[in-house]
C-alpha cells in the first residue's frame, strides 16, 4: 500500500512510456501535471498508482488503478459524469498532451495528442470523454474549465 507522502508517477515506467522523449526532470513535472489535472477534474486529490495502457508501440496513456470509476464535474454545464478508470485516464492524459503540445518544438507531443484524440473517438465511452475534453469542436482543444486561469472560479 502506498503512503500518502509517496510521490507517484514520478519517473515511473508508465510515465516514461507515455512521454518517451522527455527527460527525467520533465517527467517529474508531467507527473505533477497528471496529478493536478486529475484532481481538477475530480475535485479531490487521490494518492494512487497509475498504470500504462498501450494503444500501439508508439502511443501510451495512463490509467489510475485505485477505483473502477471516477466522477468528473463539468462546471460549464453543471454536469457530473462518471467515467471508467480507462476513460478517465485517457481524458487526463489527452488533456495533459493538449497543454504541453503548444510548447513542443518538434511536434512530438502535438502528434501524440492528435493520436490520443483519434483513439478517444473510438473508445466505448467516447461521448463522455468528448464532454470532458470538449473534443467535438475542432477549434477548441480543451474546455475553458480544464485550463487553470485567474478567470476561472474553481481554481
Amino acid at each position: 500500500m502506498m503512503q500518502k507522502s509517496e510521490l507517484i508517477l514520478l519517473d515511473s515506467p508508465a510515465l516514461s512510456a507515455a512521454f518517451p522523449s522527455k527527460k527525467p526532470l520533465e517527467r517529474l513535472f508531467l507527473g505533477f501535471l497528471i496529478a493536478n489535472t486529475a484532481s481538477q477534474l475530480c475535485g479531490e486529490s487521490q494518492y494512487e498508482y497509475w498504470d500504462r495502457r498501450d494503444v500501439s508501440e508508439q502511443l501510451t496513456y495512463l490509467v489510475p488503478t485505485s477505483a473502477a470509476t471516477y466522477s468528473v464535474y463539468l462546471p460549464n454545464s453543471a454536469l457530473t459524469l462518471t467515467l471508467s478508470a480507462d476513460a478517465f485516464g485517457l481524458a487526463v492524459t489527452t488533456a495533459v498532451f493538449a497543454r504541453i503540445a503548444v510548447l513542443d518544438e518538434s511536434n512530438e507531443d502535438a502528434y501524440r495528442f492528435s493520436e490520443l484524440r483519434e483513439y478517444a473517438r473510438q473508445h466505448p465511452e467516447t461521448e463522455l470523454i468528448r464532454a470532458v475534453l470538449d473534443l467535438s469542436t475542432p477549434d477548441k482543444v480543451l474546455s475553458p474549465s480544464l485550463i487553470r486561469s485567474v478567470n476561472n472560479n474553481h481554481n
